[in-house]
């Protein structure tokens, strides 16, 4: 599902280098416009398991671009997810919350998650981060410490 739908100042584009910039620092500890040192994703390993990386594609922008991302990901639906699940077993995810987006300030949230085989056990949270941009200058920087959690 995409997000261009969202009525606000910033375009699908704008979105989509946020969240790209969001996945590099995650998958490639790239240090992300703002702050002074890369961010350690705790999941990190878990997801990266399998030789691909399984990105949800609800609430990406159109413009994400995966291929600027050395690492190789997939983007999938939230179906295509629970049948592959079921096939192959436990198979551990990346997912956006819905942005959000206020004035010139984009706040995301990004969430690894495990889909189980087993269709009737719940979807396991590992951890998350949340990022915060404002435009400063005319560009994008993180205006606070990212903000990691777990599920």
């Amino acid at each position: 599902m995409s997000v261009s739908h969202l009525q606000s100042t910033v375009s699908d584009e704008v979105l989509g280098q946020l969240q790209e910039l969001v996945l590099k620092a995650i998958l490639l500890g790239q240090r992300l416009p703002g702050i002074d040192r890369s961010v350690r994703f705790p999941d990190l390993p878990f997801v990266l398991q399998k030789s691909t990386v399984t990105l949800i594609d609800e609430n990406l922008a159109n413009s994400v671009s995966i291929a600027e991302i050395s690492v190789p990901v997939r983007n999938l639906s939230q179906e295509a997810l629970l049948e592959e699940a079921r096939e192959q077993g436990d198979i551990a995810y990346l997912r956006f919350q819905p942005p959000g987006i206020e004035d010139n300030v984009v706040r995301l949230t990004l969430e690894a998650k495990v889909c189980p085989h087993d269709s009737s056990q719940p979807v396991l949270g590992l951890s998350g981060i949340q990022v915060t941009f404002q435009k400063v200058s005319g560009n994008w920087q993180v205006v606070n410490e990212p903000v990691l959690f777990f599920n």
